[in-house]
């Protein structure tokens, strides 16, 4: 398959090919119930009241929501997020999006598992129904209210996956597909959602990574894509069976990206602490179509806007790690700005909205031709690792200490 075949498709259209394409349920402008967001690919498509210049913004409100990298995820007027205590104990927190005020919470006794960072969770709370999902650093998987934060059901993947907690800690959160959950950890298990009775698990073991799963389909065909800190691999959505594997070692075992799927399931886009690759798959195997070991990244999402991919170059601490934009057919560099840290970014429309590791709140067009900074805004302390969540309107950042802030329009 040739570079060039990848359509550079605006951003509206792609999500709109998404929806179809998985069949997703109708959402309200104003959510963002899942890791990435209402259409899985950190952007928001249609937000026309939205304003880039945050010299219109003022701060709403603040909370302390407990130790963590937990992101927001909001529906129906709440927000949830999961913070730790720094000592026992986890605890998932639903709020008001306006106020900030609690409604409830629901903890547990939950390792910290601070290494080489605070500690606390990694993976974001799901929202499907009225029902919430979550799993915690060391692998409890909770299914509660959304209303109350009863709890309905919960597993641990230490014993239904007979492993060891990872390194650092479970990261994936959980992703819906059709009556279950996925979670990756390794391997990637499919829960009911109803019960929580194991409906597969992927027939290949694997070391496990820290991103999540992405589901997407190839002529007509439901797949997923999954990164292990070995590589990536390709599985059927039905069973887990692996169909497509492509191998890359990457450093200290740590990979904590979730892949790019794109040009309508024809290709991959993966990055890692060691390089970063477009994949050509063709339902049966993978190809590489392009790759660079100087692009290199360990926790952030690249974002795909009309064919251009806009993300983080850096790893391994290398605290002047540059925000880039790069043609996804070619790898070609469009351009590079350094100073933004371990950085994390989604799109508003076609607008860049990045928090830096150092707590600076950053918009910029997501322009091709050159980097645009709108406006700036200094929020948190470090260290910032969580995506940004946009929804009612209001944009929510996070630190690691637990610092949540609400920005609104002035």
């Amino acid at each position: 398959m040739k570079p060039n075949s990848i359509a550079k498709t605006p951003v509206s259209t792609l999500a709109i090919l998404a929806g179809l394409s998985l069949n997703l349920p109708a959402l309200s402008a104003e959510d963002w119930p899942h890791w990435l967001g209402p259409n899985k690919d950190n952007i928001v498509s249609a937000a026309p009241d939205f304003d880039p210049d945050l010299r219109n913004w003022k701060i709403a409100w603040q909370k302390d929501v407990g130790l963590g990298y937990s992101s927001i995820t909001a529906k129906d007027g709440r927000g949830y997020t999961m913070g730790h205590d720094g000592q026992s104990k986890e605890t998932i927190v639903c709020f008001d999006l306006e106020t900030g005020e609690k409604i409830w919470d629901y903890s547990y006794t939950g390792d910290l598992i601070p290494k080489m960072h605070v500690g606390g969770p990694n993976a974001s709370v799901t929202i499907i129904g009225d029902r919430i999902y979550a799993v915690s650093k060391d692998g409890q998987v909770v299914c509660l209210t959304a209303k109350t934060g009863k709890k309905l059901w919960g597993i641990n993947l230490t014993e239904v996956l007979d492993m060891k907690v990872p390194n650092w800690g479970f990261g994936s959160s959980p992703v819906e597909y059709q009556e279950d959950i996925l979670i990756s950890a390794g391997k990637t298990i499919a829960l009911n959602k109803q019960t929580g009775k194991t409906h597969w698990i992927s027939n290949q073991e694997r070391n496990a990574g820290y991103g999540s799963p992405v589901v997407f389909d190839y002529v007509g065909k439901p797949f997923i894509a999954t990164m292990d800190q070995d590589g990536l691999s390709v599985l059927d959505a039905s069973n887990g069976k692996e169909i497509a594997r492509h191998d890359q070692k990457v450093k200290f075992g740590m990979n904590a990206t979730t892949p790019v799927v794109l040009d309508e399931g024809r290709h991959i886009f993966y990055y890692t602490n060691t390089n970063s690759e477009l994949l050509a798959f063709d339902g049966k195997s993978l190809e590489s179509t392009w790759g660079d070991r100087k692009l290199q990244n360990d926790l952030t999402r690249a974002l795909l806007i009309n064919g251009q991919l806009f993300g983080v170059n850096g790893a391994n601490k290398q605290r002047k790690s540059s925000l880039y934009s790069r043609d996804a057919a070619t790898g070609e560099e469009n351009w590079s700005v350094p100073e933004f840290g371990f950085a994390s970014l989604i799109g508003i429309e076609e607008t860049l909205v990045i928090l830096t590791e150092d707590g600076e709140l950053v918009t910029a067009q997501a322009n091709p031709t050159g980097y645009s900074e709108i406006s700036r805004k200094k929020l948190l302390d470090a260290i910032c690792w969580t995506n940004p969540t946009y929804a009612d309107g209001k944009l929510f950042v996070r630190n690691e200490r637990g610092v949540l802030i609400c920005l609104e329009k002035a």
